[in-house]
């Protein structure tokens, strides 16, 4: 996400689905001129069913960001000793 302005910034974001998607850091601040990555975190409640929502980070004077985000659970597998 980027800010475009000389001053600092303060997101707020909405997440249609937290069951299944978390918004990592969960409060974001926006630098002068720079640029932020955001991390979206899956977590299944579902296996081999496609599970999405919408996420939309807003401020009044820069504006919204829309996603929208979807993943799939898998049957797990053997894992590494």
């Amino acid at each position: 996400l980027e800010n475009p302005t000389g001053k600092e910034h303060y997101l707020d974001f909405r997440n249609s689905n937290p069951t299944n998607f978390d918004v990592i850091p969960d409060k974001l601040v926006l630098p002068p001129f720079e640029t932020i990555q955001v991390r979206i975190q899956y977590s299944p409640t579902n296996l081999d069913v496609m599970e999405s929502g919408n996420i939309v980070f807003e401020n009044a004077l820069i504006g919204k960001w829309r996603y929208y985000v979807e993943g799939k659970g898998l049957v797990p597998t053997i894992m590494e000793p």
